[in-house]
């Protein structure tokens, strides 16, 4: 299989991408829960869970820009 720029860069960044958005719905739905009440131990674990996810596909978001941006450097 061959592996072009634009290959690397649309999965893991779509990936990221996709990861930030479900992180973000699902601690917006945690914090709703908690706004309603009563609080419960699962709303605060959701929102730590998402926190997490966040901060890891921020991390993928930004290693897909360094393999880019390397590449780019590689090529030129």
């Amino acid at each position: 299989m061959k592996i072009t720029p634009g290959y690397m860069t649309g999965n893991s960044g779509q990936t990221a991408l996709n990861g930030l958005t479900k992180a973000t719905e699902q601690a917006a739905a945690a914090a709703q829960r908690i706004v309603e009440g009563p609080i419960e131990a699962k709303d605060i674990v959701d929102l730590k869970v998402s926190e997490h996810a966040f901060k890891s596909s921020a991390a993928v978001l930004s290693a897909d820009k360094r393999m880019h941006d390397r590449l780019l450097d590689i090529l030129s």
